[in-house]
C-alpha cells in the first residue's frame, strides 16, 4: 500500500513538474520571441510549484529522506539516542496537527481566488495538510521503528 503511495507521489510530482517547466518555458518563448507575457503561466506556474514542493517534502518524509541534524544524536548513548527520537517524532506530530488544525480554520471562511485563473485558494493552501497527513503516515512508521528496534 505504501509502495503505491509513493509511485502515485512520484508520478504526480513529475507531471506537476513537467508543468512548471512547460509554463516557464512558454513564457520565456512568449517574452523574447513573441514579445508577449502569458500571464496565464507566471500564476500558474507559482500554485503548481507550491504542490511540488509540499508534495515533495510528503515524498521526502515517506522516503525518511527528510533534513535532520544527527551529529548530537550521534555521540551519546543507544537510550538517549532513542529518546531524542521520540522528542522528534513528538514535535513532527505536533507541527502536523496545528498545520491541520489552521488549514480547518481556513476552510471556514475563506473564499479569495487567484487574480487571472480564478483558481480558489483554499485549493492552493489545500497542499499543506496532503503534506501533513504524509508527514503523519511517515511519522507513525518512524515511531513503529523506533519501538520494534529497542526490542529487539
Amino acid at each position: 500500500m505504501l509502495g503505491v503511495l509513493r509511485s502515485a507521489l512520484e508520478i504526480t510530482i513529475g507531471l506537476l513538474v513537467l508543468g512548471v517547466v512547460f509554463c516557464v518555458a512558454a513564457n520565456v518563448f512568449g517574452r523574447f520571441v513573441l514579445n508577449y507575457s502569458f500571464v496565464w503561466a507566471e500564476e500558474f506556474s507559482r500554485i503548481m510549484f507550491i504542490w511540488v514542493v509540499l508534495l515533495g517534502a510528503g515524498l521526502a518524509s515517506l522516503n525518511d529522506e527528510h533534513v535532520s541534524v544527527t551529529y548530537f544524536k550521534n555521540l551519546v548513548a543507544a537510550p538517549l539516542q532513542k529518546a531524542f527520537s521520540l522528542i522528534t517524532v513528538a514535535v513532527i506530530y505536533a507541527v502536523c496537527i496545528c498545520i491541520l488544525i489552521g488549514f480547518k480554520d481556513i476552510l471556514s471562511g475563506f473564499v479569495s481566488v487567484t487574480p487571472l485563473l480564478q483558481i480558489s485558494k483554499t485549493f492552493i493552501y489545500s497542499a499543506m495538510p496532503v503534506m501533513a497527513v504524509l508527514t503523519l503516515i511517515a511519522n507513525t512508521i518512524a515511531l513503529f521503528s523506533i519501538f520494534s528496534r529497542s526490542s529487539t
